[in-house]
């Protein structure tokens, strides 16, 4: 796969953390309080990243031997970093609430999604990456069971993600109205995503197989199709539904020789997308009190103001964050 392949998948990424801004904050902002049956979905997109970073993660890995604690320092390095930086001032925030100090450990340790009452504690976009920790821990074992038998894999990823999709609807029928810890359970736990990443896992087995016929499909065709199971399927989409979807679309764009999606503005927000979402929250509340105090501004202004604010600190956090704690990381000898 060639590196304007893995740009546009990059890409995608900006338009991801974006789309949940926009559910979290943005719903009644023009223009998109006149699109909500799309993006009053908006969560969607978070089951888009688990299903890329099981094709992404099967891309870096699949011609190397994995040292388990080389890999697992750098898939931290790779997230903690600006995880820990987005807790700590959350923190701030939030430093009157009750058992603070053990929502603390919990979310320090990726470990709030597993307790159904404490996955939207502190930082509560921060559950999605206690779901990416379990991820990374298995994704050793998964991989080997991979390479083992590709496409045995990969018929075991589909069936594994028709399993959980009727175990998910269930659980969703059943449940019952005021009861949090139902609901966490049933949207956060993390082993209710896996299928998500090992559907993206066999998308890359399909890819490196089909590759031919797969390149002839058209994105926008895929993409339309995407939009249009967004707006119009009854059923729950926050668990994997539309995973095999996603892969279809992760894959096309991986085929393309070429791609608008390859474009340095729309890649560069790629890759700041990681503090777009996971700075979210923290960064909405201190804007909000400060235009509660000082500016004054409509409800359209600032949402505009907040995604530049945003934007401009995931960058900032990128580059003199993110990347730097990475490489220190990296270099540690453990």
């Amino acid at each position: 796969m060639n590196e304007k392949h893995l740009n546009g998948l990059t890409a995608t990424r900006g338009f991801a953390a974006l789309m949940i801004v926009i559910f979290h904050f943005g719903l009644n902002v023009f223009p998109f309080k006149h699109m909500q049956p799309f993006f009053a979905k908006g969560n969607v997109a978070v089951s888009y990243f688990f299903t890329l970073s099981g094709f992404i993660m099967c891309y870096t890995y699949f011609n190397q031997q994995v040292q388990y604690k080389d890999y697992l320092k750098r898939r931290i390095a790779r997230i903690a970093p600006l995880y820990w930086v987005a807790m700590i001032i959350s923190i701030i925030r939030v430093r009157d609430e009750a058992q603070l100090g053990f929502k603390t450990l919990l979310n320090f340790f990726f470990a709030q999604a597993y307790l159904p009452g404490y996955a939207l504690t502190i930082n509560s976009a921060g559950w999605s990456l206690s779901v990416e920790m379990l991820f990374y821990l298995l994704f050793p074992l998964l991989l080997l069971l991979y390479k083992a038998n590709q496409q045995r894999f990969a018929y075991s990823a589909l069936l594994f993600y028709v399993l959980s999709q009727l175990v998910h609807l269930w659980m969703v029928a059943h449940a019952k109205p005021n009861n949090n810890n139902w609901h966490e359970l049933t949207y956060y736990f993390p082993f209710a995503h896996l299928n998500e990443f090992v559907i993206g896992m066999a998308g890359y087995y399909f890819y490196t197989h089909n590759k031919e016929q797969l390149s002839k499909m058209p994105v926008l065709v895929t993409f339309a199709l995407v939009v249009l199971s967004i707006i119009y399927l009854p059923f729950s989409k926050h668990n994997g539904l539309l995973a095999p979807l996603f892969v279809l679309m992760i894959v096309g764009i991986a085929c393309k020789k070429d791609s608008w999606l390859s474009a340095k503005p729309l890649v560069w927000l790629g890759e700041v997308s990681y503090g777009i979402y996971i700075l979210q929250m923290p960064v909405n509340f201190y804007l909000s009190k400060l235009n509660a105090k000082y500016l004054g501004l409509t409800t359209n202004w600032f949402f505009l103001f907040f995604v530049i604010v945003l934007v401009v600190v995931s960058a900032l956090c990128y580059s003199y964050i993110e990347k730097p704690l990475r490489r220190k990381i990296n270099s540690l000898k453990i």
